[in-house]
């Protein structure tokens, strides 16, 4: 049952699950995976018919839906402007949506992903937690009616960039139309990225394997505050130079 549990987690569709077995000791390791229900041999009637009466319709996903995610500081997931991942009882479920993200969009090995969510684990375990997580954001997916545009393939996943608005892809793209403008154009660029900026990204999470990222769009941050101190002071706009010189002081 755990393999085939396994193997849909590479399709795009994960049924409600529920165990009908005469061994009690696999009941904790079916309930980490989300199972609606354990079902101890032989069945009866009244028994099963209680099972029954749990299993929910699936919503029907929103039309239209806008999702957006937010990286910088607090890690928040909004359809059409309310956040729908606040009540989520397990947050490796978040990062894992997090690393995703951090990729941008490319595939990525699940050997990979499950060694840096869970490095204290063996392969196996992590593996496990990995499919555990991903079937929970699946599960969510049924109750909000809004999909999270991950795409898992045979030994690989991703999550679809083109799907989503984030704020990390637009300050990145932000500061690269700053860098093909003359300067007036690029100055409201670099504003509207510093805007964006609002802590380090993932800073809530505390990932192990965040440190890089974080140092690099900070290290993006400062430089956009250093060019837009540079060009107020060039233009004799005093109070913006020392509005971008205090966000500077406060890193």
């Amino acid at each position: 049952g755990f393999e085939i549990f396994e193997k849909l987690v590479d399709t795009c569709w994960i049924p409600i699950i529920i165990f009908v077995t005469a061994y009690s000791h696999y009941a904790v390791k079916a309930f980490e995976i989300n199972a609606i229900d354990y079902i101890i041999k032989p069945v009866t009637k009244s028994r099963l018919l209680k099972t029954l009466e749990r299993i929910k319709p699936v919503s029907v996903p929103e039309k239209n839906t806008t999702l957006q995610i937010i990286c910088f500081k607090h890690f928040s997931i909004l359809a059409n402007g309310k956040e729908i991942n606040s009540s989520w009882r397990t947050r490796k479920s978040e990062e894992l949506i997090s690393f995703l993200i951090s990729e941008k969009g490319s595939f990525v090995s699940k050997e990979k992903i499950a060694e840096a969510l869970w490095p204290e684990k063996d392969r196996e375990s992590a593996l496990s937690n990995l499919y555990i997580a991903y079937y929970y954001i699946k599960k969510q997916e049924n109750k909000t009616g809004v999909r999270i545009p991950i795409e898992s393939e045979r030994g690989k996943m991703r999550i679809n960039m083109e799907l989503i608005v984030c704020d990390i892809l637009e300050f990145d793209r932000l500061i690269d139309a700053g860098n093909r403008a003359d300067d007036a154009e690029r100055a409201v660029c670099l504003e509207r990225a510093a805007e964006l900026y609002q802590g380090l990204i993932f800073e809530d999470g505390y990932y192990t394997w965040v440190n890089t990222i974080q140092g690099f769009y900070e290290y993006r941050y400062v430089e956009l505050l250093d060019n837009l101190i540079e060009y107020y002071c060039k233009n004799s706009d005093m109070k913006k130079a020392g509005y971008y010189e205090q966000k500077l002081k406060t890193i």
